[in-house]
């Protein structure tokens, strides 16, 4: 056992929050805690972390377990640069590093016994903490988060807001705490960031918790849900699939057995009105007790919680070209986004654009929607085009105005209507009458995708649409899109979504752009990176569709010709590592133990290049091997 909670309670004014909830982690377990928006989730992780106390209830740690909590709007100091936080992570390990080398330094010149036992003693711990990999695993933790090398001297002040919380999660990785505590970790990640952080979770020897509304992420890295509903914790075992099912049939069972006892109790009911005053007034007090005990023992039916619903209506037809992109460019400063972008849209086409934080989408698309201008190239729009544009984060809003203004004055509905599609998107009652300004990110959203719908054009372009939805919310949403019948363009990191409503994809990246004709799952499998045994993603020399069956066998040979070359390596290595480490455990009176030191560091270092280089040469002929099956 790594945590234990035991009825825990939290109560803000009169609303309770948590109402006794349980949770149990163990070591290396991977537990997802879902649920809707507002059922506590982040309330209970800030009670574990201790940043809020409970009204009831306990919190208990293994003795001496030590724990590391990545809040949605972790702060990082804004005094130093990114790599100097960032070795934060791993300050223990470059400490040791430091004073090894200072002893070095000291027995070269003059050994004693000493210094001579406290070195043996700190380069073991020096090895038990992965010292030699300490500097290298911190470089790569932040390139992996998104972080170029350039911005590592990065002062901490001039980062953005996404940067500084990837910041914080770099730092949390690289301190591998026993507990692992994490909210909303893929916020701000890009795709090739998240599927590199899922990796290592996967890899992770602690036990992680964590917060997610990202179905995919949560299919990859969890092992147990542990679900928060009217304030209470069942636990669910996983894959996803598995605790999805259980939870339907606990839903199920439930509304049966709640179904079953409201009609005994109207059948006692109706025997006690009709005879409790006749000459079976006995038997009818007799029933009365047990109609009493079943009433307050009842099960309740499942709370059936609305999830938001929309259709989009008959579309006006656009032309076959919807729009057409020729030698686009557009550059910030030094900074250069795209150039010779040609890419054409054309009607009832659904694009999924996706790439690397920072490398244009979302100026892509306001580019193509005349909201920004671009440094060079053209941009032509086809004849009968209107574009409905959800702005990321709803940021187009105005925040002076209420809902029902928004659905009367930009969508220009008439209250009656406007007032029943924002029932359908769960504005109810007075909420119809807040600003703008006081809504959650998620309100807003769905305020947002409501103005859409009443606006009903042929483009929808969809910029994160996702973004502070929830898992059934995203799963509506995916919905609502499969009833649009014009053309879409929607950026976004939901896989999930990506997957199930787009036909095409386009990637922007800072090397370049490509287009592929596939969803993303399509266009993941035949453009993916190999991962390696830590999760750390490295090119696998992409295998290409393209290759006929004679190329496909060719390349299946020289990969298992280098496979073998490796294997053969990797066991010289391992003898050389071994060797090293016997000298420096017993070590002669002659022996330089800076040098073997130094030694020790090169041979672990050069082991590991093999190690990583085997695993992407074992990836690339698994891909080889499935394609030749295709091919048969």
């Amino acid at each position: 056992m790594i945590l234990a909670v035991s009825g825990l309670r939290k109560l803000y004014d009169v609303d309770i929050v948590l109402d006794g909830a349980d949770l149990r982690i163990d070591n290396g377990e991977k537990v997802a805690l879902v649920g809707r928006n507002g059922s506590g989730k982040t309330t209970l992780l800030r009670i574990v972390a201790g940043l809020e106390e409970p009204d009831g209830g306990s919190v208990q740690f293994a003795r001496g377990a030590k724990f590391g909590y990545l809040r949605q709007d972790s702060p990082v100091p804004t005094s130093g640069n990114v790599i100097e936080i960032a070795e934060e992570g791993r300050k223990h390990a470059l400490e040791l590093k430091s004073r090894l080398e200072d002893l070095e330094a000291r027995l070269s010149l003059s050994p004693n016994d000493d210094e001579l036992e406290e070195y043996a003693l700190l380069h073991e711990h020096f090895i038990d903490a992965q010292g030699y990999s300490a500097e290298r695993d911190v470089r790569t933790v932040l390139q992996q988060l998104g972080f170029e090398e350039s911005e590592f001297e990065k002062s901490t002040s001039a980062l953005s807001g996404g940067e500084r919380t990837r910041l914080a999660l770099a730092v949390q990785l690289l301190e591998e705490p026993d507990l692992l505590i994490l909210d909303e970790p893929t916020n701000h990640l890009d795709l090739k960031a998240t599927e590199w952080l899922e990796g290592w979770l996967r890899s992770y020897r602690g036990a992680v918790l964590l917060v997610s509304h990202d179905r995919r992420f949560l299919e990859q890295v969890a092992t147990r849900f542990v679900e928060l509903c009217d304030g209470r914790a069942k636990s669910y075992p996983g894959p996803f699939e598995k605790y999805a099912r259980l939870r339907q049939e606990d839903i199920d069972r439930q509304a049966a057995l709640a179904a079953k006892q409201q009609e005994e109790i109207r059948r006692l009911d109706e025997f006690v009105r009709r005879f409790i005053n006749s000459e079976r007034v006995g038997q009818a007090r007799g029933k009365r007790r047990i109609l009493n005990r079943l009433v307050a023992s009842k099960t309740e039916t499942p709370r059936q919680v609305r999830s938001m619903k929309g259709v989009f209506g008959q579309i006006e037809r656009s032309g076959d070209l919807v729009f057409e992109c020729a030698g686009l460019a557009k550059s910030f400063g030094s900074q250069r986004l795209f150039r010779e972008l040609n890419w054409t849209v054309r009607r009832g086409e659904r694009w999924g654009i996706i790439g690397e934080n920072g490398a244009g989408k979302s100026t892509l698309i306001k580019i193509v929607l005349g909201l920004c201008s671009q440094d060079d190239g053209t941009v032509r729009l086809g004849s009968n085009v209107t574009a409905g544009f959800f702005s990321q984060d709803a940021s187009d809003l105005d925040t002076e105005m209420t809902p029902l203004e928004v659905m009367t004055y930009d969508a220009g509905m008439q209250i009656p209507a406007a007032r029943n599609l924002l029932g359908s998107f769960l504005f109810s009652g007075d909420q119809v009458f807040q600003k703008v300004g006081t809504l959650s990110g998620g309100e807003r959203n769905k305020l947002a995708l409501a103005r859409l719908i009443a606006m009903n054009p042929n483009l929808l372009v969809l910029d994160e649409p996702t973004n502070h939805l929830d898992m059934d919310s995203r799963q509506a949403l995916t919905e609502i899109l499969k009833t649009f019948e014009g053309t879409l363009v929607l950026v976004s990191h939901d896989r999930w979504l990506l997957e199930n409503i787009t036909t095409q994809t386009l990637d922007v990246r800072s090397s370049g752009v490509m287009l592929f004709p596939g969803s993303y799952a399509d266009y993941k499998k035949r453009n993916h990176l190999a991962e390696d045994t830590v999760g750390r993603r490295q090119p696998s020399g992409k295998v290409r569709a393209s290759l006929s069956p004679r190329e496909v066998s060719k390349e299946i040979v020289r990969v298992e010709k280098r496979i073998l070359e490796l294997e053969s390596s990797i066991g010289e290595a391992e003898d050389r590592l071994r060797s090293i480490e016997e000298s420096l455990a017993s070590p002669q009176q002659s022996e330089d133990i800076g040098a073997l030191s130094r030694a020790h560091g090169e041979a672990n270092g050069a082991l590991n290049e093999l190690l990583e280089e085997w695993e992407v040469e074992s990836r690339t002929l698994s891909d080889l091997q499935s394609l030749q099956g295709s091919q048969l």
